[in-house]
C-alpha cells in the first residue's frame, strides 16, 4: 500500500511537471529568458511554454520572437504555447498566435522595439498614433523580426 502512494505521488508531480498553463510572471523580479533583463512592464511581457511544459518568460514580444528565431524547433513545434499580455489589458494573457501586434514610435517597449500585442487588428489600429505604424498579425511579425 504504501509503495502504491510513491507511486501515485510521483505520477502526479510528473504530470504536473508537464503543464501547459501559464506561469504568473512576478513583476520585478522575474528576468527575461531572451535578453535577460529583470520583467517590469506589464504592458509588454510574454510566456512561451514548449511541449515539454517549459516555461520561458519574456519582458516583450521583441524578446520572445527573437528566442523562437533562435530556437527554431520551439517554434515550429505546434504544441508549444505563445503567450501575449493585451496592451489594453495588461494581467491578460492571450495566444499570440491570434493576436495582432502594433509597432509604432509612440509605444514604449523594454526593449526599444516599440511593439505591443492586442487581442484584435481593430484594437491595434484604433492604439495607432503614428502614420508610419505597422500593425502585424503572428506570422507576419516572426518574418519581420528576423
Amino acid at each position: 500500500m504504501k509503495r502504491l502512494n510513491i507511486i501515485t505521488i510521483v505520477l502526479c508531480c510528473l504530470l504536473t511537471a508537464c503543464s501547459h498553463e501559464p506561469d504568473p510572471i512576478r513583476y520585478g523580479k522575474d528576468a527575461c529568458a531572451h535578453c535577460k533583463m529583470t520583467i517590469m512592464d506589464k504592458r509588454f511581457a510574454a510566456e512561451l511554454i514548449t511541449a515539454k511544459g517549459k516555461v520561458f518568460k519574456f519582458d516583450a514580444a521583441e524578446c520572445m520572437a527573437g528566442f523562437l528565431k533562435e530556437n527554431p524547433a520551439i517554434a515550429a513545434d505546434a504544441k508549444s504555447v505563445f503567450l501575449v499580455n493585451d496592451f489594453t489589458n495588461p494581467e491578460q494573457f492571450t495566444d499570440a498566435r491570434k493576436s495582432f501586434f502594433l509597432r509604432d514610435s509612440s509605444l514604449s517597449s523594454p526593449m526599444g522595439g516599440n511593439l505591443a500585442a492586442f487581442l484584435s487588428r481593430r484594437a491595434a489600429e484604433s492604439a495607432k498614433k503614428n502614420r508610419s505604424a505597422q500593425v502585424y498579425d503572428w506570422t507576419l511579425l516572426l518574418t519581420k523580426n528576423k
